[in-house]
């Protein structure tokens, strides 16, 4: 049997991809081809083909001179996404609310401690950006549970076009405290097989739709 190893190019730009979702990289930013290659410690080649991969999701511009440009989202592109992001989600729930066991949640068990740990404990500046990477990677589970990889890329792209509309605040600063409850209840339905918990993750993420709509840069964009 044949073991299929990313290439070099399929985890240069998985590596971009994170920068991107975690906000490390943000919208309207150059990057040069020539120092993150110097960066990644890796030759440009597989850093370009990164990048084409990025620009055929319309994540980045590729300009001359070996540099490019984040993409700056339009109202209509982020409303997109998160459309995609609910569709999705409810979707992973549905098949698997009835079936998912104990011992699956042990993960979303312990993004919930960090969670509550954090909102307890940290009174940083970075406390808001470490509660969204923290959210983004509870989704990202909830996701994962259903265990369709088509299902897992198109929602690892559409978070590609979402996550730093909530790190560089083009949304509203979010409610920790209440999406935390949010998720703790929905990982506690889980846990019970409800069905309840298709109706809880609608509410929480046309929330969080209603919450990105009414920040300032959002309304700003074209």
């Amino acid at each position: 049997m044949e073991i299929d190893y990313p290439s070099l190019s399929d985890r240069v730009y998985r590596v971009l991809c994170d920068q991107i979702i975690e906000g490390k990289i943000r919208y309207g930013e150059k990057i040069s081809i020539k120092d993150l290659a110097e960066k990644l410690k890796v030759s440009t080649m597989p850093v370009r083909d990164a990048l084409k991969k990025l620009e055929m999701e319309r994540v980045v511009r590729i300009k001359p001179r070996s540099n490019c440009i984040v993409t700056v989202p339009t109202k209509k592109s982020i409303l997109d996404a998160f459309t995609m992001r609910i569709l999705l989600e409810i979707h992973a729930l549905e098949m698997i609310y009835e079936s998912v066991a104990p011992e699956e949640l042990a993960l979303l068990g312990k993004i919930i401690a960090d969670m509550e740990n954090l909102i307890n404990n940290d009174t940083s500046d970075e406390r808001i950006r470490r509660y969204i990477h923290l959210d983004f990677l509870f989704h990202a589970r909830l996701c994962a549970l259903a265990g369709n990889e088509y299902l897992e890329k198109f929602f690892h792209e559409v978070n590609l076009h979402l996550n730093m509309t909530f790190v560089y605040r083009i949304a509203a600063p979010p409610d920790i405290r209440k999406t935390f409850k949010d998720h703790k209840r929905i990982l506690a339905l889980l846990a019970d097989n409800s069905a309840v918990v298709l109706e809880l993750l609608q509410q929480h993420l046309e929330r969080s739709m209603q919450n990105m709509m009414a920040g300032e840069v959002f309304r700003s964009l074209e």
